[in-house]
């Protein structure tokens, strides 16, 4: 059991400061890349890590939390007991854990944007463009050369890797008290994504979670980080918020723990975390990861990345024993 403590707690810092310094990173990019096409290259690498990250984030949704979650509701409802429970429990708590995220983000836009009027209504960057009769988008790889003469450093770098509603949050709201407060509101599902790492039951499948979620993490503190360098600049406000952010993204291990660590009883519980973490997962991986990185695109090497992504994690799973 102290091993495995060790371990989570390990888990804790490193998630901690991944996401700080990954935060704070930007603030030396910006200082030396100046050049046009070195931004753009920067951007193309952060959007194909981002795919590799979404086929990441599938498989440990699919070959491990989503198995795991069934694996312990399936104890309870059924331990023990002559008649099985023959109804989907796993399924509809991983799709509440979905729908959780997805009623926050929802709510807290349509608080800041006013009912009714979101910042997708008013995006005008992504609209097709018409070849030879018919309608197709341009990747970001490949962005229009008057968009990019336009856009800022930080523009250009964060353009795959971050919510397009945080940009719009920060654009939008004058107050950075405000907006700080926004973007920790929507950043609030990687609570439960960390939370997946404190209530596993063996070494390997926490650094397996790990390695999932600090990739993601990475990018997203990375885009974030240079989202907020331009409200906040690089005092004080701006190391207060990404502590504030940091550890936000790290609690789940700790309450995670704090379910695990007492002994009897807490398997409905344990089942229950876990397939809200799973379903925050899939949020995840298809509107915040694919669906902004394929919708417009149609790259090869991206589609690559992503089945790589999930390679390595089944390639993972053969390791886990029993």
């Amino acid at each position: 059991m102290v091993p495995l403590v060790e371990t989570k707690i390990a888990a804790f810092f490193i998630i901690f400061f991944v996401t700080f310094l990954f935060g704070f990173l930007p603030t030396c990019v910006l200082r030396c890349v100046k050049g046009g096409a070195t931004q753009r290259k920067i951007q193309t690498v952060i959007s194909h890590l981002n795919c590799f990250a979404g086929g990441v984030f599938l498989g440990t949704a699919m070959l491990h939390l989503l198995a795991e979650a069934e694996e312990s509701m399936r104890e309870v409802l059924n331990g023990g007991n002559a008649t099985a429970v023959d109804y989907p429990v796993t399924e509809i708590t991983v799709s509440g854990g979905f729908f959780v995220i997805l009623i926050l983000e929802v709510v807290i836009l349509r608080i800041m944007h006013g009912v009714g009027h979101g910042p997708g209504e008013k995006n005008e960057k992504c609209s097709p463009k018409p070849i030879h009769g018919y309608k197709t988008y341009k990747c970001l790889e490949e962005s229009d050369k008057v968009l990019i003469e336009t856009e800022t450093v930080e523009d250009r770098l964060s353009a795959s890797g971050v919510h397009d509603d945080v940009r719009e949050v920060i654009k939008d709201t004058p107050s950075p008290l405000r907006a700080s407060l926004f973007v920790l509101a929507l950043s609030l599902h990687m609570i439960f994504e960390s939370l997946a790492v404190g209530i596993q039951s063996t070494e390997l499948k926490i650094w397996t979670l790990l390695l999932a979620i600090s990739l993601h993490k990475c990018i997203v503190a990375f885009s974030i980080g240079l989202e907020m360098h331009k409200l906040l600049g690089t005092g004080c406000k701006m190391m207060a918020f990404l502590l504030v952010f940091s550890g936000l993204s790290s609690s789940g291990v700790l309450i995670g723990m704090a379910f695990t660590e007492d002994g009897v009883g807490e398997s409905l519980i344990i089942g229950i975390l876990q397939s809200l973490a799973t379903g925050t997962f899939f949020y995840v991986t298809f509107f915040e990861i694919l669906q902004r990185e394929f919708a417009h695109c149609h790259s090869l090497a991206k589609l690559f990345l992503c089945l790589v992504g999930y390679g390595v994690v089944a390639g993972l799973k053969t390791l886990e024993k029993d």
